[in-house]
């Protein structure tokens, strides 16, 4: 009997020393990934969505000199687009990114009319709106140096338009009456070089872009008869930024850019009414 309790130790103490070496991991022992401690780009295999809301409303206007001035006339623009992004890693430094947007439109003019044979005055409103799919962008983004202790990370983005968008006023009933494009009409291509370092629970970062628009073609009114030739200026834009992580959960971000948006052309005379996009 001595002899076979030996052997059934010998045959249970690998098993037994195996369990007792094994660890497993609960979700409070991982920490969040957020903009301050997540990889620049995604990683090989991992996907990922979100939606944008962005909301634009306007009844004033900066003139050639710089100064702000009402329209001439009661009126006001509005526009809200709901953005959805989607994102893939199809390396650890190479990530695909598609975006598009449903916008929403919606323009009132008010303008008073006086007839001076009866001395009175005639109120006129017109309102306007723009329903659809916007246009389509998509980015492919390359790590060019990958983020260590003592470096930062270095990358590089290429950003493509596609005009998806209804570029002509639709349904039209009358000059002023018709439906809004949602769509500007034109390609484009950008290129962005950014760079980023985590001073934990500090993130530095800043980025440098080009955007450079095609020629197009669309109708800017509703009662062009064909489409005009036209390109959107070009634009550069640059910023720094600084993001806290308050938690594992919760980053402060603040950031500071500047652009510069060159003037737009019609039929190739510059044209100070489309500066950009």
């Amino acid at each position: 009997m001595k002899k076979l309790y030996l052997v059934y130790l010998i045959i249970f103490l690998p098993v037994i020393s195996f369990c007792q070496t094994e660890k497993q991991l609960v979700p409070a022992d991982l920490k969040q990934q957020t903009i301050v401690t997540e990889p620049v780009t995604l990683q090989k295999g991992f996907f990922r969505t979100g939606i944008i809301l962005n909301y634009r409303v306007a009844d004033k206007y900066f003139d050639k000199s710089g100064k702000k001035e009402y329209f001439l006339t009661s009126s006001w623009g509005s526009t809200s687009a709901y953005g959805v992004t989607l994102q893939y890693g199809l390396t650890d430094r190479l990530q695909i990114d598609l975006k598009t947007e449903y916008r929403n439109t919606l323009k009132e003019i008010q303008n008073t009319e006086i007839i001076a044979s009866t001395n009175t005055s005639i109120i006129k409103t017109t309102k306007q709106k723009g329903l659809g799919l916007g246009d389509s962008h998509l980015s492919i983004t390359y790590q060019i140096l990958q983020e260590i202790e003592k470096r930062m990370s270095l990358t590089s983005r290429m950003n493509f338009t596609i005009p998806t968008g209804e570029k002509n006023p639709t349904n039209i009933r009358s000059a002023e009456k018709y439906d809004l494009p949602v769509g500007e009409g034109t390609y484009a291509l950008g290129i962005n070089i950014s760079a980023r370092k985590i001073l934990y629970p500090y993130s530095l970062a800043g980025y440098l872009e080009y955007k450079h628009n095609f020629k197009g073609t669309k109708k800017f009114t509703a009662t062009d008869i064909d489409e005009i030739t036209f390109r959107l200026g070009d634009r550069f834009e640059s910023g720094l930024s600084i993001n806290l992580l308050l938690n594992e959960w919760i980053v402060l971000a603040n950031e500071i850019n500047f652009s510069d948006k060159g003037k737009g052309e019609i039929e190739a005379v510059i044209n100070q009414e489309i500066p950009s996009e």
